[in-house]
């Protein structure tokens, strides 16, 4: 997005900035940024992962993450985001997780052995310290910015909308308290645009988001090892180590049977 600077988190990965603006006189919040960086180092990961995604299956993927860092950038700062969205004619379930603190964004997709539920669903659960672990679903109809405007009409008991400003740079808009209702519903791209890019205009904040799993195999071992409680002979099988993917984003870690028997 023109005005958005990009900058270097480390050197593996490339930071998205989502600038976050209120738009005065109509008591809404717009966020919006520039997600080519991000789209780059997940066909980057799936490269290294052997993962070849069909049928659409990464264009869903890259809406997912570019919605759910959206939704991340519109709340509190300390809250981290999951979406599961579920897409039963095609037999597809995409994953996306947003740690708001670190800015780290991660996702995959599924598409063998998909458990058919008779509806597509979006299963989202946020975790902000000091507060409830909130989990929520919802029914949906259409594509992922649908699911995400139906996840908000249920579970943040408030409408927002998502915008394809064009190229990978994305925009939500968010209704806050004694929103402009009519303008909200019928604002389109033409308007919310020269909004997002606004470079006279200082933005409220600008956060920093990259594609960065984070994972290691102390924490997939971690994250594995309840399931695996007394019958790790029987998983090694005599074996030093086992290999076994991130479920977060399927980068496969080798384990080795130490870590387990130190529990974790």
């Amino acid at each position: 997005m023109q005005g958005l600077r990009r900058d270097k988190m480390n050197a593996e990965t490339e930071n998205v900035l989502v600038q976050c603006r209120f738009v005065r006189g109509r008591n809404a919040l717009l966020c919006s940024g520039d997600f080519g960086p991000m789209f780059t180092d997940l066909y980057l990961h799936l490269g290294q992962t052997g993962v070849v995604l069909g049928g659409g299956a990464d264009e869903k993927l890259k809406l997912l993450l570019a919605a759910l860092v959206l939704h991340a950038a519109a709340q509190p700062r300390a809250s981290s985001f999951a979406w599961t969205m579920h897409f039963e004619g095609e037999g597809l379930n995409l994953f996306a997780a947003v740690d708001g603190p670190t800015g780290r964004v991660t996702g995959q997709a599924f598409s063998e052995n998909v458990r058919r539920v008779g509806s597509n669903i979006l299963h989202g659960e946020t975790v902000r310290e000091s507060f409830p672990r909130r989990k929520s679903s919802v029914e949906f109809r259409g594509g992922v910015f649908a699911a995400a405007e139906a996840y908000y009409e249920c579970s943040e008991q408030r409408p927002a909308r998502f915008f394809e400003l064009g190229g990978d740079d994305f925009a939500i808009l968010a209704a806050q308290p004694d929103c402009d209702t009519s303008w909200f519903r019928e604002a389109d791209v033409g308007e919310i645009s020269p909004l997002a890019r606004q470079d006279n205009a200082a933005p409220l904040e600008t956060r920093a988001y990259r594609f960065e799993c984070g994972c290691s195999p102390e924490r997939v071992a971690s994250a594995i090892f309840p399931a695996l409680r007394g019958s790790l002979d029987e998983v090694f099988a005599g074996d030093s180590h086992i290999n076994v993917p991130c479920p977060r984003c399927g980068r496969r870690h080798e384990l080795p049977r130490g870590l387990f028997d130190e529990g974790v």
